[in-house]
């Protein structure tokens, strides 16, 4: 059981890690980028720059969320196949 909350842990960091890379990412390429910033994140001169991390970012992130959705699907079987063995009699 330790394992499995342990692997959990990993794809969370993972998923962590990644939003952290791609804002230090935005904020690199992008001089004018603040998130917070009331009508669009970026000046006009770098919306196209901008558009063109978006979807790098969103190619990236649909690949990372298959890999968690495997990692987390491994850990289910895993936790279901423990508990239906102690559950046997013996």
């Amino acid at each position: 059981m330790n394992t499995a909350v342990e692997r959990l842990r990993n794809l969370v960091a993972d998923v962590t890690t990644f939003e952290e890379e791609w804002e230090d990412k935005f904020r690199t390429e992008l001089p004018s980028y603040d998130p917070n910033r009331q009508d669009f994140p970026v000046d006009p001169d770098e919306e196209e720059s901008y558009y063109t991390l978006c979807a790098d970012r969103a190619a990236k992130a649909r690949d990372q969320l298959h890999r968690v959705t495997i990692g987390i699907e491994a850990v289910a079987r895993e936790l279901t196949d423990t508990v239906a063995e102690a559950d046997q009699p013996g």
